[in-house]
């Protein structure tokens, strides 16, 4: 009987083992989504800012073209109004070129702020790419070291899993079936040691008959709580 639960420690020792080699894995693993994340929203603000610095390019050139037709408009105006004799014509002309000048005002400040909006778009978008270009460096040397982690963990677990699968058949059947059922739960744990009369794993007082009995490993018992071995 001793043999048994001394069989059962050491298979737990190899499983607990496994599951903090794979809860390392798991770690890592998200680590990596969460730096592959980091740089894919870098990448998605140099992308939207390039796209708003070629949309302000473009209406900015656009305004600046129509401030050209308008600069033209107020020209031939002006040499029409030398020609003019009427005050009807020229006061119609003046007219003409009040509102041609205000459109202009308008539009000089439509461009100023353009161009407020360009130089800012574009030194965030310098600033961008030159964060993505940084961490794009670093995050990729994060992540191989990461994956390298990755590798030795896994090798540990297998390790171990090897070790725990060679040993298992040693468990009279009876015990294996439910030692490995145990060990298959949430928490991965199939034995606990007794704290005094104490379960240690579900904190449940057990008989002081089944405590005494397997404290002394003169029998293979489990919690009456848990159902988990005890010893």
């Amino acid at each position: 009987m001793k043999n048994e639960i001394s069989i059962m420690i050491e298979l737990q020792h190899y499983w607990d083992n496994v599951t903090k080699s794979e809860s390392e894995i798991d770690r890592c693993r998200k680590s990596i989504k969460t730096w592959e994340s980091r740089l894919n929203d870098i990448s998605v603000k140099v992308s939207g800012t390039e796209a708003k610095v070629k949309t302000l390019k473009i209406n900015l050139r656009k305004n600046e073209l129509d401030l050209e037709e308008i600069d033209s408009k107020i020209k031939k105006v002006e040499q029409r109004k030398n020609q003019l004799k009427s005050e009807r014509e020229i006061e119609a002309q003046n007219n003409e070129l009040i509102i041609l000048n205000d459109s202009k005002d308008k539009l000089e400040g439509v461009i100023l702020e353009f161009m407020d909006n360009l130089e800012k778009a574009e030194q965030n978008l310098n600033d961008y790419k030159n964060e993505f270009t940084e961490s794009d460096q670093q995050i990729k040397t994060d992540i191989e070291g990461l994956n390298i982690k990755i590798k030795n963990y896994q090798a540990e677990s297998d390790l171990f899993k090897n070790k725990f699968n060679d040993l298992l058949p040693s468990l009279s059947p009876v015990n294996k079936s439910r030692f490995s059922k145990l060990i298959s739960s949430k928490d991965g744990v199939a034995i606990a040691k007794l704290n005094g009369e104490t379960c240690t794993r579900c904190n449940f007082q057990v008989p002081a008959a089944i405590a005494v009995s397997a404290a002394g490993q003169k029998s293979i018992e489990v919690c009456t709580n848990c159902g988990r071995f005890i010893y």
